[in-house]
């Protein structure tokens, strides 16, 4: 036993010095001299999740969890196998798996606080966010010694406390409550495009009337005064309009604005 750990301590040297390839094939050949050997399972799984390479190292935590407890970890090793393991199901994509294997290891070890920090990670990507809110104040609140609260240790205490317990009268409700926004504003949007329904207006430029129809109107000096007609525009036709439709007031009314025509 003492020269596999050893070999062990020298693949462990190999990851802390960052040369986790290097570390990740001296485990792998130890795993095919010794291949019931759950350290030399776990190190492998964890020296591919350190290599960013998280689908390689759950197989193998898979292996480490279903083993008899005489033949896996020592129980001082199994808070961070749990905790690996659902680490590497969150960055799978896996939350909801990675939230119950951590909820099992904090049932079989509540005061890992490794463990409870993941299960917040896992929390949040589920969307509880409030959930994770509170339990990572929790955890705060217990970490920081009294003197570093001054005045407000009991007072902050109380009211995490307090948060504590509408989370818990509320269960339920978040993604509710997340989702209720997001579906008014779909409304909205839906109502906007309803009333922002597009015109088609038609726009006329006509010759101003013979002088002898000009009834007091003024002359500008250099610029001549047309007339523009704006009306909703009419479906086509293959009727013509007459003369006398023609001289009709539009439905949208009339502007008249001088221009220069020149």
């Amino acid at each position: 036993m003492a020269v596999i750990s050893e070999l062990i301590d020298a693949g462990l040297r190999l990851k802390q010095q960052g040369s986790h390839q290097a570390a990740i094939e001296h485990f792998r050949q130890l795993q095919a001299a010794y291949p019931a050997h759950a350290r030399i399972l776990f190190e492998l799984a964890d020296s591919w999740q350190a290599f960013s390479v998280p689908e390689q190292a759950l197989p193998l935590y898979r292996r480490l969890v279903a083993l008899p407890e005489s033949q896996g970890l020592p129980p001082r090793d199994l808070p961070r196998l749990y905790t690996q393991m659902g680490a590497a199901l969150r960055l799978v994509g896996e939350s909801a798996e990675s939230l119950a294997v951590i909820d099992e290891g904090l049932r079989r070890y509540p005061s890992y606080r490794p463990l409870r920090v993941y299960r917040m990670f896992a929390l949040h990507d589920a969307g509880l966010h409030q959930q994770a809110m509170v339990e990572s104040l929790e955890l705060l609140v217990e970490s920081l010694a009294p003197s570093k609260w001054d005045a407000f240790e009991e007072s902050i205490a109380q009211v995490v406390k307090e948060l504590r317990g509408r989370l818990e009268e509320g269960a339920g409700d978040e993604h509710e409550a997340e989702a209720r926004p997001q579906t008014e504003a779909s409304e909205e949007a839906a109502a906007a495009d309803d009333k922002g329904e597009e015109l088609e207006l038609e726009v006329k430029v006509r010759q101003p009337p013979p002088k002898s129809q000009k009834r007091g109107r003024q002359r500008q000096f250099g610029r001549k005064p047309v007339q523009i007609d704006i009306s909703v525009a009419a479906e086509e036709s293959d009727e013509r309009p007459s003369a006398a439709d023609d001289d009709a007031p539009p439905a949208g009314g009339k502007v008249r604005i001088p221009i220069d025509l020149d």
